[in-house]
């Protein structure tokens, strides 16, 4: 591993926030293989999660070795997570380790039955510990609010022409490689239009829909995007929604 970065640090860290229990897990060490980012995370991207139905998934975590501080490499000797906010309600995890030690494998047992629908930005607080002599000796924390997203959806029981609102549905994938879709629900015709922007404020894509009652997609194709957070806004009669995805690196 080359470099440790303030973004790919909260990354593969997702689930690690402070505790002190052990999950009931296996890592994957047969298809999550380091290649070298730094560090690994395996899937790479969440699976959705169902509101109110039950969750169960297993991540497995190759930490960094190495990370960069005022442009000096700095080996890692182990990372300790200070905490996690933004999880969705009834959602909760359990590692298999409370320190991870750089170039050791690792899971998460990540399960729970979600009250809540949404995106979920998740904030991660991690620090990482060098070795100094005989001492380790902690570096700078790390805060990344960001990197990963949990998309809590409807679950197939949702009676959509039960709603009288229009409403954005969860954009998917999120994060995406390539192209994703981003939905919505209205009760009545509509002109829906579709803005995305930069985190610098530029606008980098744009859509209009002229849509029927019920549930309509933007299909946006983001390969020319570089990696990285964008925003979006959508318009229609009833006025502005916003949000935000990630594009996600190759």
């Amino acid at each position: 591993m080359k470099k440790f970065t303030r973004l790919f640090l909260p990354a593969i860290m997702i689930m690690y926030a402070g505790t002190q229990l052990s999950g009931q897990c296996e890592p994957d060490t047969v298809n999550c293989i380091d290649t070298d980012e730094p560090g690994q995370i395996c899937p790479k991207n969440l699976p959705t999660v169902l509101i109110n139905e039950a969750y169960s998934e297993v991540i497995t975590v190759i930490p960094p070795s190495e990370y960069e501080v005022e442009g000096n490499i700095i080996p890692i000797s182990y990372i300790e997570i200070d905490s996690v906010t933004n999880l969705p309600a009834g959602m909760s995890y359990t590692p298999n380790a409370d320190i991870l030690w750089a170039d050791s494998v690792y899971c998460v047992l990540f399960s729970g039955i979600p009250t809540e629908e949404g995106e979920f930005p998740l904030h991660i607080y991690v620090t990482p510990w060098v070795r100094i002599l005989q001492n380790y000796v902690p570096g700078e924390q790390v805060v990344d609010d960001s990197s990963v997203v949990l998309t809590v959806e409807i679950g197939s029981g949702y009676n959509e022409m039960a709603s009288s609102e229009f409403r954005v549905l969860p954009s998917k994938p999120n994060p995406f490689p390539e192209s994703m879709q981003l939905g919505f629900y209205t009760p009545v015709a509509d002109q829906v239009e579709l803005e995305i922007y930069s985190i610098l404020g530029m606008r980098v894509g744009r859509e209009v829909l002229f849509a029927a009652p019920g549930e309509g997609v933007f299909s946006f194709n983001g390969s020319s995007l570089k990696p990285g957070t964008y925003f979006y806004k959508i318009r229609n009669l009833s006025g502005m929604h916003t949000g935000k995805f990630i594009k996600a690196k190759r």
